[in-house]
């Protein structure tokens, strides 16, 4: 994994840079690593560090869709959403 920036704001940029190059919402993006809108507003507004695994799940994401360039990441995640809700509405 990328090792963690120590200035929130260079997390900042990276997160706001890629929810640009993806066309992501706060909320989706959210969902994607796996914490809550208002944990990527935070960190967005510079007000918190992400966790360790917050932060390897975003360079995760962030390294798909470099090598993805050619793929549409929303509709790849919107589609692994979509099937991760039907699972989840099939065990409730």
């Amino acid at each position: 994994m990328d090792s963690r920036p120590d200035q929130k704001i260079a997390i900042a940029r990276r997160f706001k840079a890629l929810r640009r190059k993806a066309l992501l919402s706060q909320s989706f993006l959210a969902c994607i690593i796996g914490v809550c809108r208002q944990t990527v507003n935070k960190i967005e507004g510079r007000r918190v560090m992400p966790h360790r695994r917050t932060w390897d799940n975003f360079c995760n994401l962030e390294t798909k869709h470099t090598q993805a360039r050619t793929v549409h990441l929303t509709v790849h995640w919107q589609e692994k959403f979509d099937l991760d809700s039907e699972k989840h509405k099939k065990a409730t």
